[in-house]
This record gives structure tokens, sequence and C-alpha cells, in this order.
């Protein structure tokens, strides 16, 4: 599973714990809950994302794999390893856009979209 080395660790029941395991979100939670973040772009064509805090929320305590939960693992983070976790959540997305990305232009995934 992918992890993020906290820089901070903190203690979880008693329990140092050094990094934060976060498992992929499958195809009936993205159904469910969305997109994390949306890009929008500008009139000169630039573009930024808007998050959305409580998909962000729900994603990460669905996904992060302690047994304290997501959330409460989150509250004790300090930011820096807070923003590294959700990052890690952001690439989830960015991974998987760019692998469709590029079976859009094989020839196999044409003939299924068409």
């Amino acid at each position: 599973m992918p992890s993020v080395t906290l820089s901070k660790p903190v203690t979880i029941f008693g329990k140092t714990v050094g990094s934060v395991e976060l498992k992929e979100p499958n195809g009936g939670q993205f159904v469910r809950l969305g997109e994390p973040r949306v890009l929008v772009f500008t009139q000169s064509g630039s573009g930024y994302f808007i998050e959305n805090v409580e998909v962000i929320r729900a994603y990460l305590d669905a996904l992060i794999l302690h047994e304290a939960g997501g959330e409460a693992v989150m509250s004790i983070l300090c930011l820096e390893d807070g923003l590294a976790v959700k990052e890690m959540l952001f690439s989830f997305f960015t991974a998987a856009a760019e692998r469709v990305a590029a079976r859009k232009s094989t020839p196999s995934f044409s003939s299924f979209a068409a």
C-alpha cells in the first residue's frame, strides 16, 4: 500500500506511528463521493483547482488504513504531514486520469468508446 512517511511521528493507542498508509479509492467510492477537487479554467485558459473539503474528508476517512479511523489519524497529524496525506489522495486521481487519457489514444479503447 502507498504510504506517507511522517515528518513528526504520532502516538495512537499507545503506539508510535511513523507513516500513514492509504488504499486506492475504488469505483464505488468515486460514484458515491465524486471528485475531491475540480479543475476550473479562467478566460485566459489557465486553470486552478477548487477543493471539496467534505469529499476530501470522506475519502481520507475511508482510505487511511488504521484502526483508529482516517479522521482520527488526520486530526493528530501536524500540518505538513496532513498536507502530504492529502496530496497522496490527489495522486490517486491524477494517476488514474493519466492512465485513462493514455488509453483513449489506443485502438481498443476507441472501439470500446464508440
